[in-house]
């Protein structure tokens, strides 16, 4: 049975037995129940009018209470109240800001409402008047010439504005109401007030015309409309007795009288003739307003089927219409969904090597670029496994840790090597991702890839970087950790230009680099003439340098370094008619391999305190000497942290584009007593040996995530393998993301000697944590160390901060620009922004500014401070 004939049975039932019985009720008891059923009739509208009311009144307070705690135009009042000066009015400020906030408002209702709001000074005087239906008024804000005000808009562009001020806002306290132009206005008025200072007011009106009242009669019993005489009907209810404004209920009676006079004789008659028109009107009701309706719905999900949506024909404004309404706004948000996936899909088939897997692992698809890539056809990979396209350098484990991944239902990434049809290699980017079916069980697989071939090979130009000092050609310090594991006896000589600093402070950092790369020379000469090529020479970081000899007595090798270095001392350097003569530090050490880097650091150190030529590492220095510096910066760390004088200081980003301070370092202090500010140079090392470094970095998010929990900033904290490794510190990271979600998705994390990583895993996991919270990831010193693309990739970050040792060198040494130019270019393929540090004067901000890097940072912008800008 069709659901039309079961309408039509249901109809004809109820229809008799309602009428029949309505028949004998209205014979005995007709007049009293029309009276009493008008009467009921006519509150249940009054009731459902001025709820419609007090909802609309809700409504306004809504947006005012979200109008006091928008930030933005608090502060857009706050200028406006407190420093407009109407005699002498600065357009470029307050015309901007008005004409923002006009623009701003526009979120707080739709276009169409019978909204207007209008923003006042504190002192009364109008600001804007934001109308959201052109019938009620212009949208428009006030400027003033000379104390005169005027308005804007974009229809009225300018005219004197008669405002009378005198009226001031024609607000009580409380909600007003009033008639006037066929309208009945409710108001609502507010002063917006912040920190006890009165920032001016907001009132919101709302126009209940005779066309909104008549939307309202369509859920009424009878219709209704506004009168301020009510002697003209009989069925009226006061809305508003300040200024007599009544609901007039339009009740025919007529119907009702001539109904009862003719009903004894016509009852039977009528009844018949009203089931059977009852019945002809419900079934035009039924198929126009159900039936069809329904068919409409079945067209609009047969062209969804079909893959050409058609949204479905709205008739009427009744339930199923509402209904239909909301279904093509379900219809719209899943074809947009679709047509979004298939854009996607598109760009992703174009751009990447796109490949789909059963769930045996045999190729059941590959795209047009992968056979392109792989100079295979796609009838010779399809039924084929990825074995097909190994290259034999790639070992077992790499594909048995994928497809243990891909298996348990897991994302797998990473970087593989591959071989074409011809036998080309290929390194790819991939990432392997399950496909589920209907009941959630994997169905197969699919491999989407980006061809890096190219990069990989630009890594080689980094290679040199890892191993050679771009300043004086020498080898760094990286490559003289590699040759101390290789070293059964070593012998590590480290020398250091004392207060070099102050060269690079008074001549500059320019001059420094050459005085550096001169003194390079005279110490490799110097050496060699001493032990001819029987040694290494390294440049160890800044002015350090560092010799590795082997195998050398003791006695006979200390005298001669001293001659060396009284040599190196004696001499003049002559640059630009300048004489520059250097004093050195010296300390030596003769320890074992896994002790000689941190035993000649030592000896070092020692040499410059103690102010002498050279020192040789003994246990006796250790102890003694080093120990107690030690265990003064420890005390010094333990107090600092006892009496809150552990501090963050901030280092404004600077946007390439724009020159806008968008992001901040958090970099640690310690401020002593008397206010002087220490740098980490001091204290870290010992921090971390005392175990108190964790809780330094604990202090410094705890204060950073209160310094920026209301700033529209991004900032960024450093942290260590230390800090990650440490199940403690996570966890409290973890805490601070979770409580505090809108200022985690501005944080930063900066990943600090990024080359230590040894558990990937494990800092795969935190990153991917971090970044469901909201955060983003910058890698620190990229182009330093053992810094590599690899890794990069690993570590799935958002930003790389370019060595400052690169930037520093880049308009002075092309190896310099060269390997900023590959990270920038790799960066920007990656999607990757860049930051360059050290930006130290004009020249190189304008060079790193044409090479395309996103964001700057240096003294040449600002040091770091206490408070922000």
């Amino acid at each position: 049975m069709t659901l039309k004939i079961k309408s039509f049975i249901n109809i004809i039932i109820s229809t008799s037995i309602v009428f029949f019985l309505s028949g004998y009720i209205t014979f005995n008891y007709f007049e009293n129940i029309l009276q009493e059923q008008i009467s009921k009739e006519i509150e249940h509208d009054t009731k459902k009018i001025k709820n419609e009311i007090k909802n609309i009144e809700e409504n306004q307070k809504n947006i005012i209470n979200k109008i006091e705690n928008d930030e933005k135009i608090l502060s857009i009042l706050n200028l406006i109240s407190n420093y407009e000066d109407k005699e002498n009015y600065e357009y470029l400020v307050f015309n901007f800001e008005k004409e923002s906030l006009l623009e701003y408002i526009q979120k707080y209702s739709k276009d169409g409402e019978n909204i207007l709001i209008e923003f006042f000074d504190k002192n009364y005087n109008l600001i804007i008047k934001k109308s959201f239906d052109d019938k009620i008024s212009d949208s428009f804000f006030v400027f003033y010439e000379k104390g005169i005000p005027y308005t804007f808009s974009k229809i009225n562009n300018k005219s004197v504005n008669p405002l009378n001020y005198n009226n001031k806002l024609c607000l009580t306290k409380d909600a007003n109401y009033k008639y006037e132009n066929n309208n009945y206005v409710v108001c609502q008025k507010k002063e917006i007030v912040k920190d006890n200072q009165s920032l001016g007011f907001v009132k919101i009106s709302y126009y209940l015309n005779s066309e909104e009242l008549h939307k309202f009669s369509s859920d009424l019993i009878y219709p209704v409309s506004f009168s301020l005489d009510k002697s003209k009907y009989e069925f009226v209810t006061p809305l508003i007795v300040d200024i007599g404004l009544y609901l007039v209920h339009h009740v025919d009676k007529n119907y009702f009288n001539d109904k009862e006079n003719e009903f004894i004789l016509n009852m039977f008659i009528s009844i018949i003739v009203l089931i059977v028109l009852f019945f002809t009107l419900s079934s035009v009701f039924i198929t126009k307003n159900i039936i069809e309706p329904l068919f409409k719905l079945k067209i609009a999900l047969e062209s969804m089927l079909n893959k050409k949506y058609r949204p479905i024909e709205i008739i009427n404004n009744d339930e199923i219409g509402k209904i239909f309404e909301a279904s093509n706004k379900i219809f719209k948000e899943f074809w947009k969904s679709y047509s979004d996936l298939e854009s996607y899909t598109k760009s992703v088939e174009i751009s990447n090597l796109v490949m789909k897997m059963d769930i045996n692992g045999n190729i059941t698809y590959a795209n047009e670029l992968f056979c392109k890539t792989s100079e295979y056809s796609r009838n010779e990979i399809i039924g084929k496994t990825h074995e097909i396209f190994r290259h034999p350098d790639t070992l077992n484990d790499t594909y048995e840790k994928l497809w243990d991944s891909i298996k348990r239902g897991d994302l797998w990434r990473g970087v593989l090597k591959n071989q074409t049809k011809n036998n080309k290699i290929i390194w790819t980017d991939s990432v392997l991702n399950p496909i589920y079916d209907i009941n959630k069980k994997i169905e197969g697989y699919i491999c989407i890839s980006r061809d890096i071939t190219e990069l990989m090979n630009k890594n080689d130009e980094l290679e040199y970087r890892a191993n050679y000092d771009l300043l004086t050609k020498e080898f760094n310090r990286n490559k003289l950790i590699e040759d101390l594991e290789n070293t059964e006896f070593p012998i590590l000589i480290l020398i250091n230009i004392n207060r070099f600093s102050q060269i690079n402070d008074f001549y500059g950092y320019d001059f420094g680099d050459i005085v550096l790369h001169e003194f390079s020379q005279f110490l490799r000469f110097n050496f060699i003439q001493e032990f001819k090529n029987d040694f290494k020479f390294y440049r160890y970081g800044g002015d350090e340098f560092a010799i590795l000899l082997e195998n050398l007595d003791k006695d006979t090798l200390i005298p001669k370094i001293k001659n060396i270095l009284k040599n190196l001392e004696s001499k003049i350097i002559v640059l630009e008619d300048k004489e520059i003569t250097l004093n050195l530090s010296c300390g030596i050490s003769f320890e074992q391999s896994t002790r000689t880097l941190l035993t000649a650091g030592i000896a070092l150190r020692i040499c410059k305190k103690g102010h002498e030529d050279l020192v040789v590492y003994s246990d006796k220095n250790n102890l003694e000497k080093e120990y107690e510096n030690n265990i003064l910066w420890a005390s010094k760390v333990k107090k600092a942290i006892e009496e809150d004088r552990v501090v963050p200081f901030f280092q404004p980003i600077v946007n390439n584009k724009n020159l806008k301070y968008e992001k901040y370092e958090v970099l640690a202090r310690i401020v002593e007593s008397d206010g002087k500010v220490i740098s980490p140079f001091f204290f870290l090392d010992i921090a971390k040996q005392t175990k108190q470094y964790l809780k330094i970095t604990k202090i410094v998010v705890e204060k950073s995530f209160e310094m920026f929990k209301n700033k529209d900033v991004e900032f960024s904290i450093n942290l260590t393998m230390e800090d990650i490794s440490n199940k403690q510190m996570r966890d409290f990271l973890y805490d601070k993301f979770d409580t505090h979600t809108d200022t985690t998705k501005r944080l930063v994390i900066e990943l600090v000697e990024s080359e230590s990583i040894k558990d990937y895993d494990l800092v795969s996991e935190f990153i991917d944590n971090a970044k469901s919270k909201g955060c983003k990831i910058a890698i620190d010193d990229f182009g330093s160390g053992y810094s590599n693309f690899e890794y990069l990739v690993k570590l799935k970050a958002d930003y790389i901060k370019i060595d400052g040792s690169l930037i520093k060198n880049i308009n002075s040494q092309k190896e310099s620009y060269i390997v900023v130019l590959t990270i920038v270019n790799f960066a920007k393929q990656m999607g990757i922004k860049t930051i360059a540090e050290f930006i130290e004067n004009e020249e190189i901000y304008k060079t790193i500014n044409d090479l395309g890097i996103d964001f700057s940072q240096g003294y040449y912008f600002s040091s770091p401070k206490k408070d922000l800008f």
